[in-house]
């Protein structure tokens, strides 16, 4: 009796610990045409950890529709690791929508196993990136995926051409979202807001919602990009949350690039570049990730500041392009990185000899060595 119990009890917390996870979870027994027999020489594949599983699901993802693969787990996988196989999918490809535990027997002393049936439900980034890159169709009953698609097809109309370098691409790209998209929760109360969808088509998402619409577009425009996930930190507050944003590769070299942090909230009034295509060193001020399983990115060649010379190293390299800003018509706002230069009221005191200037306010973000100046004049 205590190990019927005892296994009435590991179904509930595997269960609930999938239904945390989004999962549908069941349990059943199937007939007897697929149990082996003593004596039956039948080839049977046992996949023995969690990254050969989502190997194989992610497989299963490369095709064109929604499906089900049945896979032969061996009980050395634990039903904490089993739940947690959708988050070694490719979200970009799809995900999980249901997993089904078969009672499998098996004659085979040397290899304890059990049946696992994945519902795989492939995502609509998918369906739109293949559409457009690839020219497939898309089914009709995919309503959002075709909305979704509609969305990344006129910003590529409107925006981008085959004249325009990747970095120029990546820009257009990065302030399209920002000015775009606001950060916050769907209205619905459908979950939008953690997917490509929320940002383009609803123009609302967290930052799982900008990692995935800044991914799809620049995959769909052939720039290289990958989703990480981690932990940032709030430097003026000390807070620290789970937080998603983009890796790109730009001219042969990787680079962070985090779309949800140059959205301007609080007290910053104007979209900045601060995380656009940074290093390792300066994002990790910041921000925590799994570097053993992410890209390292050592360059700066292609930071939003080095490359518009917006870099400021001394008070006069700071009044110097403030001046070619100014006498340039970029006269309301601007925008540098400092490293190393402290910035007060009477620092920007030289402002006031340009007629244009009548009030200035100002913000900063950052640390000493990469501290984000943004001014805003007569607003």
């Amino acid at each position: 009796m205590k190990l019927k119990y005892l296994t009435v009890i590991l179904f509930i917390i595997l269960t609930m610990g999938l239904v945390a996870f989004g999962i549908k979870t069941s349990v059943s027994d199937k007939n007897d045409e697929h149990k082996s027999s003593p004596g039956e020489k039948t080839e049977i594949v046992v996949l023995h950890n969690t990254e050969e599983v989502s190997e194989k699901i992610n497989e299963a993802l490369d095709g064109k529709s929604d499906g089900t693969i049945s896979l032969n787990i061996s009980n050395d996988i634990s039903d904490d690791e089993l739940k947690k196989v959708n988050l070694a999918v490719n979200s970009m490809k799809g995900s999980i929508k249901s997993i089904t535990i078969y009672n499998t027997n098996t004659y085979d002393l040397s290899e304890s196993y059990r049946e696992v049936e994945f519902d795989y439900v492939r995502s609509d980034t998918m369906y739109v990136y293949d559409s457009i890159v690839n020219n497939a169709d898309i089914p009709e009953d995919k309503i959002e995926a075709l909305k979704l698609r509609n969305v990344c097809q006129s910003f590529i109309s409107q925006n981008i051409s085959e004249y325009m370098t990747d970095y120029d691409k990546e820009l257009a790209i990065h302030d399209y979202i920002i000015n775009n998209c606001e950060y916050g929760f769907s209205d619905n109360n459908d979950d939008s807001e953690y997917s490509a969808y929320g940002a383009l088509v609803n123009g609302r998402a967290v930052c799982s919602g900008y990692a995935a619409a800044t991914n799809l577009l620049l995959m769909c425009v052939g720039i290289d990009s990958n989703v990480i996930t981690g932990l940032a930190t709030n430097l003026e507050t000390g807070e620290t949350e789970n937080h998603a944003w983009n890796q790109v590769k730009i001219g042969g070299e990787w680079y962070h690039l985090d779309t949800t942090w140059d959205d301007p909230v609080g007290v910053r009034e104007s979209m900045i570049h601060e995380f656009f295509n940074v290093s390792d060193d300066i994002i990790d001020d910041t921000h925590e990730w799994d570097k053993k399983n992410a890209t390292m990115c050592s360059s700066m060649k292609y930071n939003y500041y080095i490359r518009k010379g917006a870099y400021i190293y001394d008070v006069n390299s700071l009044e110097n392009y403030c001046y070619t800003q100014l006498t340039t018509g970029n006269d309301d706002y601007l925008e540098c990185a400092l490293k190393n230069v402290d910035v007060t009221d009477e620092t920007l005191q030289f402002l006031f000899n340009y007629d244009m200037v009548e009030t200035i306010s100002y913000s900063t973000d950052g640390t000493d060595e990469y501290k984000i100046l943004s001014v805003y004049i007569n607003q």
